[in-house]
């Protein structure tokens, strides 16, 4: 588990539409860490909790920036 994977986990949460909607599709949380854990996500809510913090320190806010 780490917090580089609840950045990266946010990332593409961002990034991919597609992947996205199958995340909000699942229908319980015990789904969704199942289906984050398939994707290869490893995080627990701490570390996602932490990965927002760093982001927001480092861009004044709890989005990354886009990628050109």
């Amino acid at each position: 588990m780490s917090i580089e994977s609840a950045t990266a986990y946010m990332e593409r949460m961002r990034l991919d539409p597609e992947f996205r909607a199958k995340v909000n599709e699942c229908q319980d949380a015990a789904a969704n860490w199942a289906f984050l854990r398939e994707n290869g996500f490893d995080f627990t809510v701490d570390e996602f909790k932490q990965a927002q913090k760093a982001v927001y320190e480092t861009h004044g806010t709890d989005q990354l920036p886009k990628k050109d």
